[in-house]
Formats: structure tokens, C-alpha cells, sequence
């Protein structure tokens, strides 16, 4: 698990937190992908935060994921964060689809 916490990408604290933080559309455990890029990575969701988010200067909800041992990027990294418009949910069968394409 300590390998896994040294590639969390950075997030800094917003300036201002709302007091009333937006609804969550995914949670922890449940298998997402990127959807808006070719060859997009999938996995896990291990974490949600409210931050800043350091590379791009988005505040808002940030999924973190840990990525499949099948998912394209995972040779380079274990985990990303993600933007809730950015990822889908998976079912079973497009887990394994997904799985299937990258052995």
C-alpha cells in the first residue's frame, strides 16, 4: 500500500470549501473508465476528495482510482484522479471486456 501512496498525483486545499459539498456520483469500490479519450485507463475507486486540483486548477469532487493491472496506463502509474464527467461506471461485463482487450 506505501508504493501505491507515493504515486497519488498532487491536490492543494481550495481557498474557500462550501458548506454544502455537491452529491457524490460515484463511490468507493465501483469500477469506473475514462470515457472521453481513446484507450481510456479504468479501475477501482479507492477515494473522493473536495480539493484544488494542482494540474489543472479545478476545485471540486476528485475520484481517486487505483488502476487495473490490465488498464493502458498502469505500467507508469497505479493510481489517478478523475473528474466526476470525466469517468463512467462499468459493469461485470464491460469490466471484463475491458480486461480482455489489454492481455
Amino acid at each position: 500500500m506505501s508504493d501505491i501512496l507515493t504515486q497519488i498525483p498532487p491536490v492543494a486545499l481550495p481557498e474557500v470549501i462550501p458548506s454544502n459539498l455537491p452529491q457524490q456520483k460515484f463511490y468507493i469500490g465501483e469500477w469506473v473508465r475514462w470515457f472521453q479519450v481513446p484507450n481510456g485507463d479504468f479501475g477501482c475507486i479507492i477515494g473522493v476528495i473536495y480539493t484544488h486540483q494542482a494540474s489543472c486548477m479545478a476545485t471540486g469532487l476528485h475520484y481517486l482510482i487505483l488502476l487495473d493491472e490490465h488498464s493502458p496506463s498502469r505500467e507508469i502509474c497505479t493510481c489517478d484522479f478523475a473528474f466526476e464527467e470525466d469517468i463512467e461506471p462499468l459493469d461485470q461485463s464491460s469490466l471484463e471486456q475491458l480486461r480482455g482487450n489489454y492481455v
